[in-house]
């Protein structure tokens, strides 16, 4: 079986020569992973078009549990950026799910989700490569287990409902409302209270400026990742 080492350096390879000139310079001057590379067989490959609040843009997620992981991702004020399909993996068209970039760690590192195949013992034996990598590209790479999405249900959920007024919102952001909220959170508040409180705005808009704040990480709340997002969701200022 071909070792880790030769896997990244196929990996390399895959990419054409000029492609790997500009992730050297990237990765010496910014963000190493900023363009996703296209499926080798687009034809066979679920496609699920998304918008990210965090990038800004349009971006094509090719299985349900990579949807998944993007809310995942969304939902994580540590993550600053990301990128979907960052580099191939083998020849045969699979590639990285996710170059994730974190705070104070801008090389960031690679997200892998674990193929359903690989959780069902029946199959064990055809364990997608690509779970089994140490590093690609000298970046960590993370996997995300199957358990891992399914713990995660009920804030993957949650964060479902929250990325559209997100997504709406992004080119009307209010920044005094959002200040606002920050302030008003001094002490946990329930969704409700807040959007009464701010009654001289929208209620859409209200709730938007709150999950945007919530998405910088300027206010917490510890009950989305427990219940469903209802009008007695807290939040508060860290």
């Amino acid at each position: 079986m071909r070792s880790n080492v030769e896997t990244c350096r196929q990996s390399v390879l895959l990419r054409n020569p000029t492609s790997v000139a500009k992730s050297a310079l990237a990765a010496a001057t910014g963000p190493p992973f900023i363009q996703a590379v296209a499926p080798l067989r687009p034809g066979r490959r679920r496609r699920i078009d998304v918008f990210s609040p965090k990038l800004g843009r349009r971006l094509t997620l090719g299985s349900y549990d990579a949807w998944r992981t993007w809310l995942v991702i969304e939902a994580n004020p540590a993550i600053t950026s990301f990128c979907e399909r960052p580099a191939y993996v083998d020849r045969r068209g699979a590639f990285i799910d996710f170059w994730v970039q974190l705070q104070g760690r801008p090389r960031g590192e690679f997200w892998c989700v674990e193929d359903r195949r690989d959780h069902d013992a029946d199959t064990a034996g055809e364990a997608s490569a690509k779970t089994h990598l140490d590093a690609v590209h000298s970046l960590p790479v993370r996997v995300i287990a199957q358990a891992d999405l399914i713990s995660w249900a009920v804030p993957i959920a949650n964060w479902a409902r929250l990325v559209p007024y997100l997504a709406s919102h992004l080119r009307f952001r209010d920044p005094l409302l959002e200040q606002s909220i920050v302030v008003y959170l001094g002490k946990p508040r329930a969704l409700d209270d807040i959007v009464d409180h701010f009654g001289d705005h929208d209620p859409t808009s209200v709730e938007a400026a709150l999950y945007a704040v919530l998405a910088g990480g300027r206010v917490r709340s510890p009950d989305l990742a427990t219940s469903p997002l209802n009008g007695w969701t807290r939040f508060h200022r860290p």
